[in-house]
Parts: C-alpha cells; sequence; structure tokens
C-alpha cells in the first residue's frame, strides 16, 4: 500500500528510405546516396530502439505520525522523519544510431544530374564483414572497424555498399531519483513547506554517445563525448 511500481519492456523496428530535415544525427541527413538507387537507402530509421526498458517507483515511506513505524515519535522527530517520498526511473536503452559515411575526393563528388534536390549526395563507404571491431578489442578509443570498412577509390564507384544507420554506440543505463518531503506549517490553515533532492544520473555511470562515423576522418570508431555526469538538485517551496 506504501509503493507504486511499473515496469515496462518495449520492442520496435523503425525503418524508412531518409531522415528528415531535422533528424540528422551521427551522419544522417536527408539527402540519399544515389537518387537513381533509393532502394539502396531504405533501411534502419536513425531513432530506431529495438529495445526499451524504462522502472519506475514511488514509495511512500512508513515513519512517522499515522504510519507503521515510529508513529509515537515526538514533535521534531516526528517532522524529520515522517512525511518522505522516494521515487526514481531505471531506463536501460540501447546506444545511438550511426550511419557510416566517407568524404570524397574531388574526382569522387558526382554533379548535376546525379545530385540530389538539395545539391548533395550522402556518400557511404564499402563494408566487408562486421563493421564493428570484436566485443573483447572495442574501447572507446576503437569502436568500429578499420579493415571491414573502407572507403571506395574508384571514382567511377563513389557509392559504398554500407546500409544506413547500421552500427551503434555503446548501450545507455541511466537511474534518477527524487526525495521529497512536504511539512505542513502550523500557523496557517493551508501552509506547507516542501522539500525536494533530485539526483539525475544517480550512480555517476558515464554514457558514452555515438562514435565517428566518417571512414576518412582521422577520429574514425573513436568516442569522445559522454551524456551528462550525475546532477544534483536541492529545491524548497513554501506555501502559504
Amino acid at each position: 500500500r506504501d509503493m507504486t511500481l511499473m515496469s515496462s519492456f518495449t520492442l520496435s523496428d523503425t525503418k524508412d528510405n531518409g531522415a528528415g530535415s531535422l533528424e540528422n544525427p551521427n551522419g544522417n541527413f536527408p539527402a540519399p546516396q544515389d537518387f537513381r538507387n533509393l532502394e539502396a537507402d531504405f533501411g534502419t530509421s536513425a531513432y530506431h530502439e529495438p529495445y526499451n526498458s524504462t522502472t519506475s517507483f514511488v514509495i511512500d515511506l512508513p515513519f512517522g505520525r499515522g504510519r507503521r513505524y515510529m508513529t509515537d515519535a515526538n514533535g521534531v522527530v516526528g517532522a524529520l522523519v515522517g512525511g518522505w517520498v522516494v521515487a526514481g526511473i531505471n531506463r536501460v536503452l540501447p546506444g545511438e544510431m550511426v550511419r557510416l559515411t566517407y568524404t570524397p575526393t574531388a574526382a569522387q563528388q558526382v554533379s548535376g544530374i546525379q545530385q540530389d534536390f538539395r545539391g548533395a549526395n550522402n556518400y557511404r563507404p564499402n563494408v566487408n564483414g562486421d563493421p564493428l571491431v570484436p566485443e573483447g578489442e572495442r574501447t572507446i578509443n576503437n569502436w568500429l572497424s578499420r579493415t571491414t570498412v573502407t572507403a571506395p577509390t574508384d571514382p567511377s564507384q563513389p557509392f559504398g555498399n554500407a546500409p544506413r544507420n547500421s552500427v551503434r554506440g555503446p548501450r545507455q543505463w541511466n537511474v534518477d531519483l527524487v526525495a521529497s518531503k512536504r511539512l505542513e506549517i502550523p500557523w496557517s490553515s493551508n501552509g506547507s513547506f516542501e522539500f525536494r533532492a533530485e539526483f539525475f544520473n544517480l550512480f555517476n555511470r558515464t554514457n558514452f554517445r555515438a562514435p565517428n562515423g566518417n571512414r576518412s576522418a582521422a577520429a574514425y570508431g573513436t568516442i569522445t563525448s559522454t551524456y551528462d555526469p550525475r546532477i544534483i538538485q536541492l529545491g524548497f517551496r513554501a506555501t502559504f
């Protein structure tokens, strides 16, 4: 009676043949690789999440006046230990999607009728095998393979066979927690004082962003950014 618990696990599969104009993270942008072969651009969406595990809880701590424990505590102790509510959210998500790309040389760049309506093409490299480094060797400095992923060298064949959004960054896990307490103000009929302590990324886990997916870049395959570390917020509110 003092706790609410809710958990959901969702499986999904999202595919399309192009990103929207504002949906261009990690190598995604609306232009196709070759507008004469749009079927080659049908693949996994940039926002595809194969799974999403979310668990939330709210616990009304059973301490203080009218509660299961310490119900006879004196005024000061009862005011300190009673009325606390603790709530949290635990989320486990797959890593960010990455579209493998490369920067073509001047001889490889197509122009004129071969360009799309925006005047650009989304060049992808060739993939021969698993584009990820083997799991036992995979680190944030070596996430994507340099041997199975190669940039085309033939100027007459600038379009690679890499599918759209074919790799991911590291899995994400995050726990948020809030502890709140409401205390009535005795000299005010409707007055109350509320205190909140909020912890985002409670365990200060390092959740990495996506690796660099541009095969032509020196930083290809490396991860150089993270989501926020632990953030703590304290809040007070008085109502009279």
